[in-house]
């Protein structure tokens, strides 16, 4: 390895810091908690029906920090408990209208975030970033349920041809 690979890599990292500070700062700060409340809101959001096992895998929580989690989200308001279709055993989760509100104020100071940082670029730039962004998630994404961690504060409306579910396919 190079210097000059060694720089790349080392700026590479403190970019992706920036950014997930960037991005874990706004989103908190919509969220009615610090910590993952803003990325269990924004999943539930996107999967309507999702499971407290898998909100527990993609926040890399403890079963009872899951609900534990989802007992505060439930009693703010922001979301609500119903038997899974499939097996009325199993518990599903849906954001309240709310939550929705939530979810939509988490994703908006996300989205200002990240157009705040890249605003350095122009337009050319900007698409050959986000050409490499997508093609380096393809490269990362390994299972389904790290599909679900990497995209766990991702706005699903604007990702229509997602990088990571392309990968799963």
């Amino acid at each position: 390895m190079s210097m000059t690979d060694s720089r790349i890599e080392n700026v590479i990292g403190a970019l992706a810091l920036a950014f997930a500070d960037t991005l874990q700062r706004d989103a908190q700060a919509k969220a009615p908690e610090p910590g993952p409340a803003a990325s269990a809101i924004t999943l539930i959001g996107h999967v309507p029906g999702l499971s407290i096992e898998r909100l527990r895998r993609a926040l890399s929580l403890s079963h009872s920090g899951t609900v534990r989690l989802v007992d505060r989200l439930v009693a703010e308001g922001l979301a609500a408990r119903f038997s899974a279709p499939d097996d009325h055993r199993a518990v599903a989760l849906r954001l309240t209208p709310l939550g929705e509100t939530t979810c939509s104020a988490i994703l908006s100071a996300r989205q200002k975030g990240l157009a705040s940082a890249l605003a350095v670029l122009n337009q050319e730039e900007l698409q050959e970033f986000g050409n490499l962004a997508a093609k380096l998630l393809r490269g990362l994404v390994g299972t389904e349920d790290h599909a679900y961690r990497i995209c766990r504060l991702c706005n699903y409306t604007a990702c229509l041809d997602c990088p990571v579910e392309a990968e799963l396919a």
